[in-house]
């Protein structure tokens, strides 16, 4: 995947992590900030006009802007490294606000079936994460 669309997919996938509970907690707003700072996750893309873009399709489709999101990335070609990105946005962002209700579990169980790692590559990166791992 080109690395400008894959930077917009990280993107949809923080917006969607967020929005998935039906509140987007300003903790969330505070970790996506600070991967913007601290990362290149999102280097080169306009956060606002992205933000603004997604808020509008959320308005317009409400939680069919998530359905989108894993069908894109289910026909997406994703190599592991691009794959455990993907997973960490969304792990960093759901925990932000230090709870997980039951949107946001699964939101990350369909993140995760969506995605081609095997639960050792998971488990090596991450430790044995049981909102990950079934």
């Amino acid at each position: 995947m080109e690395k400008n669309e894959f930077k917009k997919l990280l993107f949809k996938v923080a917006f969607c992590s967020m929005a998935c509970d039906g509140h987007i907690d300003e903790r969330e707003i505070d970790e996506m900030k600070v991967m913007d700072k601290n990362t290149s996750f999102f280097h080169d893309i306009d956060l606002s006009e992205e933000l603004s873009e997604l808020q509008s399709e959320l308005g317009k489709k409400g939680t069919r802007v998530i359905g989108d999101l894993f069908k894109t990335l289910k026909v997406s070609i994703l190599n592991p490294i691009q794959e455990l990105i993907v997973l960490e946005v969304a792990l960093r962002i759901i925990n932000a606000d230090h709870k997980h209700d039951e949107n946001e579990l699964k939101f990350i169980h369909l993140l995760r079936a969506q995605l081609k790692l095997h639960d050792e590559e998971i488990v090596s990166r991450f430790g044995k994460i049981g909102i990950v791992l079934q």
